[in-house]
């Protein structure tokens, strides 16, 4: 049996959602390919300088993001064969302060380039009124609730008793008079805890927009007779292409919380509702997303 194999069954990987033992079983693949061996067999040096070369012919966060997700399965490998990981879990610190001078560099050249937050109010508004109600839900979601986006795969059941066969499903339940965001796979769930523990239990919220209602009305029916209008993200593996397509400009998610955040900017009740919306602590906010937090 090889390593791979011993690993995945081990209390490092059992426990975890399906996407993340995926995500480890293609990161530990990865990283033996790279390294010509596997992973427990190499140094930390020779992990650090092999994940260094990794996607050279890329730059910037796209780049750091990558390599720091090899050194986390490389650490966990490590501590699964209980040696040493100070080194690694060093050079992990230097990439994630890339990643930090990376994006506040970009920030510098966005002000002038993204909408503003009224546009895309007004670009929500415009899709309801021209009945393209999956993206009017897609805008809406993230315009109020600054969400990611795999929160954003969702069914849309008119029985909540149906969110408890898949309590690993995100839901939009649909009342008569509300819709409740029945939000189980989000960035800060903990699987390993106890459903009814907060904050590791489902995110809950009632919708009462008579907008947003119809619209997921008007959603669920075309679902029911399984015509297009019901369709949301046609492959889920192009997830991030599909919302880009949805939003203003195709600038995506991450551009839309730039600007949320930077109209929200001061209003610290409302950064407050973000942080607890999307996961994230206002201060990685403000350092990640405040288009106004510039190189100096």
């Amino acid at each position: 049996m090889s390593e791979l194999d011993d690993f995945m069954k081990s209390e490092f990987v059992i426990g975890k959602s399906k996407n993340t033992q995926k995500t480890y079983n293609l990161q530990y693949r990865t990283l033996e390919k790279i390294l010509d061996k596997p992973v427990g067999d190499a140094s930390q040096k020779t992990l650090i300088d092999a994940i260094k070369d990794y996607q050279a012919s890329t730059k910037g966060e796209q780049n750091n993001n990558g390599k720091i997700a090899l050194v986390n399965i490389a650490v966990l490998v490590r501590r699964y064969n209980k040696v040493a990981t100070k080194d690694l879990e060093d050079f992990r610190d230097k990439l994630k302060e890339n990643i930090k001078k990376d994006t506040q560099k970009k920030n510098v050249d966005l002000p002038a380039s993204l909408p503003s937050y009224q546009d895309i109010v007004e670009y929500t508004e415009m899709l309801y009124n021209t009945n393209n109600w999956t993206d009017y839900i897609i805008n809406y979601l993230l315009l109020n609730f600054a969400v990611r986006n795999k929160d954003l795969l969702f069914d849309i059941i008119r029985r909540k008793k149906l969110a408890k066969n898949d309590t690993k499903k995100n839901y939009l339940w649909l009342s008569d008079n509300f819709v409740e965001y029945i939000r189980n796979d989000y960035k800060t769930r903990n699987w390993e805890q106890p459903s009814h523990l907060k904050p590791y239990g489902p995110k809950l919220v009632k919708i009462k927009d008579k907008k947003f209602i119809t619209a997921v009305r008007r959603v669920f029916a075309c679902q029911k007779h399984d015509e297009d209008c019901g369709v949301f993200i046609p492959n889920e593996a192009q997830l991030g292409y599909y919302l880009k397509k949805a939003t203003l400009g195709g600038i995506g998610e991450t551009a839309y919380n730039k600007v949320i955040i930077n109209h929200f900017r001061n209003d610290i009740d409302k950064l407050k509702e973000i942080s607890a919306s999307r996961g994230t602590s206002i201060g990685a906010l403000l350092e990640f997303y405040d288009i106004q937090n510039l190189m100096k």
